[in-house]
């Protein structure tokens, strides 16, 4: 029998994600931690965010909602420590990548599973989060995730042959905005700005060029011909940019991003 009462949740594994959602959370809800780590659990309850357990068994039977933060090669085992704990009324939320829920379901047969690919901005709450389920037609139990997930950011349902094209461009995208950003402000030094004033410029610049793609909803190339004059300097800029195949590099970083994912799937 489903449950939409997620009012009790257990973090199985609590680094970087784990401890991030554990932290988004923990404002209204009961959370429980389980990590091989103590250390790692010790600094969430430290901070008020929950109580920690050392049982894996006492993890899952005291919460109605189980959330699974660990690596994939260690899936085997905690599977074998926690399936039988989990009952029909357990919701089982997996951030393993690549794990399928045809997979999930042999290691925990008993429960309903959702797979889960959050990505680093979830950290100030603005990730976006893809989430898949074998419970397509159940529009209620659907809501009542999306509503406890809504303070990590947006939340997206996506049929699972999507999820691994979610992983590469959601999952991994941060971190090339990150590089991209990084080479923006390399690129106001070498203008000669400061690094700080560098640093500043470019994170307001993207900042409200972003902001402005979402308030007028216009196509990035509309926005990008306002910006650009005949003869002017922003063409010459786009030429460059061109010619350099920045566009093509950075489609291929996702395709390829999303190739590796498949491949790993395979070994």
């Amino acid at each position: 029998m489903l449950t939409s009462n997620f009012d009790k949740i257990a973090i199985i594994g609590c680094g970087n994600m784990g401890a991030a959602i554990a932290e988004r959370l923990s404002a209204d809800k009961q959370l429980l931690f389980y990590d091989r780590h103590p250390e790692k659990i010790k600094l969430l309850v430290d901070k008020g965010f929950g109580k920690s357990t050392n049982s894996l068994k006492e993890a899952v039977t005291q919460s109605n909602l189980v959330i699974l933060a660990i690596k994939p090669q260690n899936l085997e085992q905690s599977a074998a420590a926690i399936q039988e704990s989990l009952t029909p009324s357990h919701t089982l939320v997996s951030l393993l990548t690549s794990i399928t829920l045809k997979q999930l379901n042999t290691y925990f047969p008993n429960c309903q599973i959702v797979r889960m690919m959050p990505n680093i901005p979830l950290l100030c709450g603005e990730g976006m989060i893809g989430l898949c389920s074998d419970e397509n037609d159940n529009s209620t139990y659907k809501e009542h995730l999306t509503s406890l997930f809504a303070p990590l950011g947006k939340i997206l349902w996506l049929p699972e042959n999507k999820m691994d094209a979610f992983t590469a461009l959601a999952g991994s995208g941060p971190a090339f905005v990150f590089a991209i950003t990084e080479a923006m402000i390399e690129a106001g030094i070498a203008l000669g700005f400061p690094a700080k004033d560098a640093q500043s410029i470019t994170y307001q610049m993207i900042r409200g060029s972003i902001n402005l793609l979402e308030k007028t909803g216009k196509h990035p190339a509309e926005l990008k011909w306002q910006v650009t004059s005949p003869g002017g300097t922003t063409i010459a800029g786009l030429k460059t940019f061109e010619e350099h195949a920045v566009r093509s590099g950075i489609i291929n970083t996702f395709v390829s991003t999303h190739l590796k994912g498949l491949a790993l799937k395979t070994t």
